[in-house]
């Protein structure tokens, strides 16, 4: 007979061979036909089939807690009920009541699952956040211990249905926050996905559906959270002409902008819907975002009859911050080099969705600022630095400038930027692209004293957070005074600088970035004069619950003066 042991030595071994397995079968597309003339299709291109891997791990989870609760009697059957997360009755709680979507958790007093786990509530679960009255985290139960990277600590408390009826009490005599998912590996707990006090309706029928028992309510209840979320989200971009005859490609969801912390879905073409993926929550219920992804777009009145593909990608990156980490390296496949053109104010671009290189989508949270600056660029000579794909330089040429020169380190950036120009119809004598370090092509340009009219400054995140703000600060104030050298020294001109960090951002309001451009200025002996600060286009949706937190991009443009002025 075999020992309990043993037991736990096979179910683990059947767990991992289900699984990888089921990562084999990872890159797929379906295909989904409906009654009416349009169709979706979904393809992940994101490595790993976690689909697939969840309900192995499901399966075989239940088999090793029967296998743990065998030959006792008096255990409990698990059940689908939802668990409750309590949090501290203070000022922090206040900021969940008004909107706040995160929940760390040093904010926990207690949290409670009705026959569910006795360590924890498992991760990506549906719960129901209460903020408890004092004596709710004074209940007994199991208790964190803390840590040496000081995790935070808090009660679980795993109860049966003989001791439900005080535990009910205790919740029912709470306030309801919302609703969110919870992951214990990760500093955000909780991400609430549906506040109580913005969605009133919803809320009370949640709890409906959670007192009645109804089968597998929590699915129910996410899944109608969901559908109002991306309704919302479609309806808002609707009411700003977005997809529009000038504009097809724009961001449908946009994290917590849009009350789904993590999750962002991005158009291109009006063809393509591409999802990414940067919490836990989303690849454990990637089948739920999905589904109720399809169901949007299907009946999208700017799609009828419409060919939409759905692509699911993820960042490993931002997941493993999460306390999630891939469990599967990612298969080697045949590069897709298929393109999808966007469209966006009138310019064309060739993206490539499908393929893992560099050349993989779109960036639209610049729309407004390219188009911004286009309309100063007529007869004038422009440089686009970090040109990317093109944007600021295709824009400037429709706008009438007199000549773009786009640079970027990438070679694919320039190849696509330059296929861009030819898609365009542009003169290739009034535009081109050059790969080269920014910063050696500026110094080449000063040698040889060349002179732009408009500049536009864009590099990759130089501070992704906040350690690294001062070396970040150095390398931004170098560039923007090269910047400045380049501008037209009898007449002046003008400089558009961005910065993609939220770390420089954020900093002092905004403040320490226009420091950083005045600072530069000085160095180059130039005037600086702040004309306007932009930041993302308005698709890219932020809470004003967590504002400035969600605000990442900075477009500052500034003009500058003659040499000597």
């Amino acid at each position: 007979m075999l020992t309990m042991t043993d037991k736990l030595k096979v179910v683990l071994t059947m767990m991992a061979m289900q699984m990888m397995s089921a990562s084999a079968a990872s890159r797929r597309t379906v295909r989904m036909a409906f009654a009416s003339t349009s169709s979706i299709r979904i393809r992940d291109i994101s490595g790993t089939s976690f689909r697939d891997n969840i309900k192995t791990f499901r399966q075989v989870t239940a088999s090793t807690a029967d296998i743990i609760s065998e030959g006792n009697t008096s255990s409990s059957p698990k059940s689908s009920s939802l668990h409750t997360v309590m949090v501290k009755r203070n000022r922090q709680s206040q900021h969940f009541r008004e909107g706040a979507p995160l929940i760390f958790g040093n904010s926990i007093a207690a949290t409670f699952s009705e026959n569910g786990y006795d360590d924890s509530i498992p991760l990506g679960s549906l719960v129901a956040v209460y903020v408890g009255r004092d004596d709710a985290q004074k209940k007994k139960g199991k208790k964190y211990k803390k840590t040496p990277s000081n995790e935070p600590v808090y009660t679980h408390t795993n109860y049966d249905s003989s001791e439900a009826a005080q535990y009910h009490s205790t919740i029912n005599n709470s306030q309801l926050i919302g609703y969110g998912v919870y992951n214990p590996h990760s500093m955000y707990r909780v991400r609430i996905l549906m506040h109580a006090t913005q969605h009133p309706v919803l809320a009370k029928e949640s709890k409906k559906k959670q007192k009645q028992r109804v089968e597998d309510h929590d699915s129910a209840i996410l899944k109608s959270i969901l559908e109002r979320k991306m309704s919302d989200a479609m309806n808002l971009r609707l009411a700003m002409n977005l997809p529009s005859e000038s504009t097809d490609t724009y961001r449908l969801v946009n994290g917590e902008g849009d009350g789904c912390s993590g999750l962002a879905v991005d158009i291109i073409g009006g063809s393509t819907a591409i999802v990414m993926s940067s919490a836990a929550w989303c690849e454990v219920h990637k089948e739920a975002i999905v589904a109720v992804l399809e169901g949007l777009l299907k009946d999208h009145p700017s799609y009828d009859g419409a060919d939409i593909e759905i692509i699911w990608r993820n960042t490993p990156s931002r997941l493993k911050q999460d306390g999630y980490e891939l469990s599967f390296e990612n298969q080697e496949s045949e590069e897709d080099d298929t393109a999808v053109i966007a469209t966006e104010s009138s310019v064309k671009y060739l993206t490539y969705p499908y393929s893992n290189g560099q050349k993989t989508g779109f960036y639209c949270d610049q729309r407004d600022n390219r188009l911004m600056v286009a309309e100063y660029c007529r007869d004038k000579r422009v440089l686009d630095l970090c040109c990317y794909n093109g944007g600021f330089a295709l824009n400037a040429m429709v706008q009438g400038a007199a000549e773009s020169i786009g640079v970027d380190s990438s070679q694919d950036a320039v190849d696509a930027a330059t296929a861009n120009a030819k898609e365009n119809d542009l003169d290739p004598a009034k535009i081109s692209f050059v790969r080269d370090d920014i910063a050696a092509y500026m110094k080449s340009a000063m040698n040889q004293e060349e002179e732009f009219d408009v500049i536009v400054l864009d590099p990759p995140k130089l501070a992704p957070n906040l350690s690294t703000l001062d070396k970040a600060s150095r390398k931004y104030h170098a560039l923007n005074r090269d910047a400045m050298n380049l501008i037209n020294r009898d007449k002046g001109g003008l400089l558009l600088t961005c910065t993609c960090s939220a770390a420089m951002t954020q900093k002092d309001g905004g403040q320490y970035f226009l420091n950083m451009v005045n600072g530069a200025g000085l160095s180059a002996k130039r005037r600086v004069t702040l004309l306007r600060v932009n930041g993302a286009a308005p698709c890219h949706t932020q809470s004003p619950a967590s504002f400035p937190a969600g605000a990442y991009l900075t477009a500052a443009l500034f003009h500058v003066g003659p040499v000597g002025s």
